[in-house]
């Protein structure tokens, strides 16, 4: 079974708003985007005994390139497979995190597309999501991670990511919604306050951003960026005072 291959370029760090380092890029999907091997999902579509033969050893072969970092022969095997089954979700999601690893965010999201058409589940549109917010589809990328996280709301990286894909829509109100829905799933974590704080200090909310960071302060008393950024804001609350 292939397992999920990181997608994302340069981490999203929520501490870095406390250094003014603002960096909206959603965070990835970390669930391992294929949990079955699924496959022949068209039912009007029947393949003979050889070609399913065929479309295995296809993938199999593609792991194995994969294995010795030969990605862009993986990629020729997968889009082989798709050409016998192009309904095979299993080469669709080996295939689609191959392009998102290349930065092929446009044939990523044409994948993630379809499996989420296909198979209704919330990690193809949160990856969808992703492929096009990398696209600076800001409004598509806001309809796939919404959703993403109707479908499945259990999980509170979707709305942080929801939120960024706000931000970037200037959307600063429904931005601190999803934040705070997040930050409400996961009270104890520090990079969803972080975000919070920034997102009140970028609405010159600064006492509701003070409150954030004193929040990271009770959980981590040393924690020094937290220190940093409580000066920050004050002296910025000061200077418009």
């Amino acid at each position: 079974m292939f397992l999920s291959i990181s997608v994302f370029i340069g981490v999203f760090a929520y501490r870095a708003y406390a250094l003014n380092v603002k960096k909206n890029t959603p965070p990835p999907e970390k669930k391992s985007l294929i949990d079955e091997e699924t496959s022949d999902l068209d039912e009007n579509k029947k393949l003979s005994k050889q070609e399913k033969i065929d479309v295995f050893a296809l993938c199999d072969k593609a792991d194995i390139k994969l294995k010795v970092g030969e990605e862009d022969e993986a990629i020729k095997l997968l889009v082989q497979a798709m050409a016998i089954d192009p309904a095979n979700t299993t080469a669709q999601q080996k295939l689609a995190m191959l392009y998102m690893q290349k930065q092929m965010y446009s044939a990523a999201a044409a994948l993630f597309k379809q499996l989420g058409e296909i198979t209704n589940e919330a990690v193809h549109y949160s990856n969808l999501g992703l492929a096009l917010y990398q696209q600076q589809e800001f409004e598509a990328a806001k309809e796939a991670y919404q959703r993403a996280v109707v479908l499945d709301p259990s999980r509170p990286q979707r709305f942080v990511s929801l939120a960024q894909v706000y931000r970037s829509l200037d959307q600063s109100s429904n931005a601190l919604v999803a934040a705070n829905k997040a930050s409400e799933m996961d009270p104890e974590n520090i990079d969803f306050l972080f975000l919070i704080a920034d997102l009140q200090m970028d609405s010159k909310n600064y006492e509701e951003s003070l409150n954030a960071l004193k929040k990271i302060l009770e959980l981590d008393p040393a924690n020094s960026e937290a220190k940093t950024y409580i000066r920050k804001v004050k002296k910025t609350a000061g200077e418009e005072a």
